[in-house]
């Protein structure tokens, strides 16, 4: 049976469809299709939603992947959620309709071989999940395996997998030793699980978020840190509703940790005479609410920091969010290539950011142009300030 919860489906009828939503949509800024706008997929729910707020099963199996490609091509990114003067909670209905559209089957055969991917090798890459580690030995970074620790590390699967940014592991795990901090990674990691959530699979999700709760919880830490938007969306929002209590510790982006280094004086970053803009990530800025932490810490290393056009809340999103990659490369690349110029247009000598997705699509894009910017992660840019890489 196809039904909308009762709060998604007053929701969806409260939609004025003033269209503010569209405005700001960077899927709609390029394929310029009502239908694959917020508006235009509220409309096409209300069209197949009945007052109790069973959707047309019979209607969706005949739209098929047309239909449910509206509701993937979409980042997630959140700026629709922002705009809307009737405050509806968007991002709840695109995730309540992509998991009734997952459990009858009907999604692009790329989520369906990306959750699968997941399910079977506890990460996005598909591959041994023995391997998570490997990028210690390609780093050379000191780490940790301890039964017990104050903190834990969770690395991610973009950090752990992708070469491009695997040096951000290294720069974490460089400043949790120069901090003297009692931190440990796990013995077994599995992906987050917010890929899955993004999928509409929710169950498989919640065996995952298990998996790694148990794990963090059986070292005794009361802190987690992650330098993913992506895991810390998961671990700190995504777990309690999961798993229907809240963990026994608390989350951290690693930037939020730096924040809390430099402003208690625990790391004295010097000052670099350098020009730096930041990308504030979709999940982490508007999303999660971490805007002010990464400026702290950015305006500790140099006087001259320049913001970019649209940022904090109203970031554009650099395409590498909601699973986009997956379903619409070509795409997703468009946003990427977007979001970079205004980036790079503030003339700024580095462009930083604080997730690995962004950092790794922002510097393709970089790498692709000639005297393309310098794109890193705000933990790469303390470490080397520090002289720990």
């Amino acid at each position: 049976m196809l039904v909308l919860p009762k709060l998604q489906l007053e929701d969806v009828f409260a939609c004025a469809q003033c269209g503010y939503c569209m405005k700001r949509c960077p899927v709609y800024y390029f394929l310029g299709w009502e239908s694959t706008s917020p508006r235009g997929k509220i409309f096409a729910l209300k069209e197949i939603l009945g007052n109790d707020g069973r959707l047309d099963e019979q209607s969706i199996r005949k739209l098929g992947k047309s239909f449910s490609t509206r509701f993937f091509n979409c980042t997630f990114c959140g700026f629709c959620r922002e705009v809307c003067h009737v405050e509806i909670d968007l991002l709840e209905i695109w995730s309540k309709v992509r998991e009734i559209l997952y459990d009858h089957e009907v999604v692009p055969e790329s989520i369906i071989k990306l959750s699968e991917t997941v399910k079977k090798s506890k990460n996005i890459y598909m591959m041994d999940n023995l391997s998570r580690t490997d990028w210690i030995t390609y780093t050379g970074a000191d780490v940790n395996f301890k039964d017990s620790a104050e903190v834990v590390y969770f690395v991610g699967c973009i950090t752990s997998f992708s070469g491009r940014v695997q040096s951000i592991a290294q720069a974490v795990s460089s400043i949790l030793n120069s901090a003297n901090e009692d931190w440990t990674l796990l013995k077994d990691e599995w992906c987050c699980g917010h890929p899955l959530a993004l999928s509409g699979a929710i169950r498989e999700a919640r065996v995952l978020a298990l998996h790694n709760v148990e794990m963090i919880e059986s070292t005794g830490a009361k802190k987690v840190v992650t330098g993913c938007p992506g895991c810390y969306l998961a671990l700190k929002h995504e777990y309690p509703r999961l798993l229907g209590k809240k963990p026994r510790f608390e989350v951290l982006h690693s930037s939020q940790l730096l924040d809390t280094y430099i402003t208690s004086g625990k790391l004295v970053v010097p000052k670099a005479d350098i020009t730096l803009t930041y990308h504030d990530p979709c999940e982490l800025g508007r999303i999660s609410g971490v805007i002010r932490e990464p400026r702290v810490v950015l305006q500790s290393v140099t006087d001259t920091f320049i913001e970019p056009e649209y940022f904090g809340r109203e970031s554009i999103c650099c395409g590498s969010g909601g699973l986009l990659k997956a379903v619409n490369p070509s795409l997703a690349d468009n946003l990427t290539q977007r979001r970079y110029g205004m980036l790079a247009s503030t003339n700024a000598e580095v462009i930083v950011s604080a997730c690995p997705a962004c950092v790794q699509a922002l510097a393709q894009t970089a790498t692709a142009i000639q005297n393309g910017k310098r794109v890193i992660d705000i933990s790469q840019l303390i470490a080397e300030q520090l002289g720990l890489m």
